[in-house]
């Protein structure tokens, strides 16, 4: 074999006897080609098209944001009257379904809706930055329907889950904490737009309890349910309108010569039998669940804000400046605030 022969020519990638040798590259240029996008890229992706640029933010609008949304088109189908009724616990149209009340319920279901629906286009980055004007009357239009909402709330809770003290403090509080940290919001929206960003987020956050104290309910309805010791106080016409046969359960709401809107009978909490059974177990654990729910969220909500201190930028014209920027050299950084 000669010398100057291919086969010894130093650096050669590939000897010339192996006739398919340039396919092998071929091949592996196509595997890469055709490799499916991972998870990572595809989060990546999606993450930067929304504006995040922090690595969890997508997750948490996914989770959050997410439970918000479905809450909301889920408690959607009570905006139809003829439906309202059948998708409230048993007993709670009796007095919700009055002159009083009705109207406020029908407020309050709107508007939390629709602010909820609302409130969840506010934390989009790309919104925020691309869509100013939009941002601004979706906020306003946000802080109109849950204000307005939660004070309607705050009316039906006189009656909502049989209107024990603890329920109606526990709604009056949220509609106040809610109201509170919304105007905050506002008195901040061109003072300083890392403190409206907060009261904004707390806004949210406060708002949001109550579908955590829905979901504590459930889960207590069930614990109280077990041990089987637990009462609550019903009124007479009440029940008897849950009841076909109230002789045997409840005699003294149908003796003779009685009126049942005076007579107060004791139902035990169980989800294990009919609907007032079940109501009762609601009833029995809501004032605590919304409670808790509001505890957590607080707890929950001002631990996120110190977390993501360093994210919370100022907006300087078009830019995001970071948290130890200085507005020395240009102006005082409540002129700097103004443009947002």
């Amino acid at each position: 074999m000669s010398p100057h022969s291919p086969t010894t020519r130093k650096g050669d990638p590939s000897p010339p006897y192996i006739p398919d040798a340039g396919l092998s590259y071929v091949a592996q240029d196509e595997k890469v080609v055709s490799k499916p996008a991972d998870t990572g890229s595809i989060y990546r992706s999606i993450s930067w098209i929304l504006g995040f640029r922090e690595k969890y933010s997508l997750l948490n609008c996914f989770i959050w944001g997410g439970a918000l949304l479905g809450f909301c088109l889920a408690r959607s189908i009570a905006m139809n009257p003829s439906r309202t009724a059948s998708l409230m616990p048993a007993g709670e149209w009796f007095w919700l379904g009055g002159t009083m009340y009705k109207p406020n319920l029908f407020i309050h279901i709107y508007l939390a809706t629709f602010g909820g629906l609302g409130a969840v286009l506010q934390f989009i980055p790309a919104i925020r930055r691309r869509k100013v004007i939009f941002h601004r009357l979706n906020g306003y239009g946000v802080l109109t329907c849950l204000s307005v909402g939660n004070i309607s709330g705050a009316i039906v809770a006189q009656r909502a889950f049989g209107g024990e003290v603890n329920v109606q403090a526990g709604y009056l509080v949220m509609a106040l904490m809610v109201i509170s940290a919304g105007t905050m919001g506002l008195v901040y929206v061109k003072r300083d737009t890392r403190c409206h960003r907060k009261w904004m987020l707390r806004m949210v956050v406060y708002f949001g309890s109550a579908i955590t104290g829905r979901l504590i309910t459930l889960a207590a309805a069930c614990i109280v349910t077990i041990i089987g010791t637990y009462y609550t106080v019903w009124r007479c016409d009440q029940v008897l309108t849950l009841l076909s046969d109230p002789q045997i359960s409840f005699p003294q709401c149908v003796t003779s010569g009685v009126n049942p809107a005076h007579i107060w009978v004791a139902v035990q909490a169980s989800t294990r039998d009919g609907p007032l059974y079940r109501a009762s177990a609601m009833r029995a654990v809501h004032g605590m669940g919304i409670w808790i729910a509001l505890l957590l969220h607080v707890i929950g909500v001002e631990i996120y804000i110190h977390k993501t201190e360093a994210a919370n930028h100022v907006r300087l014209n078009y830019a995001l400046e970071p948290l130890d920027f200085s507005a020395d050299s240009t102006s005082d950084i409540h002129e700097l605030d103004k443009v947002y």
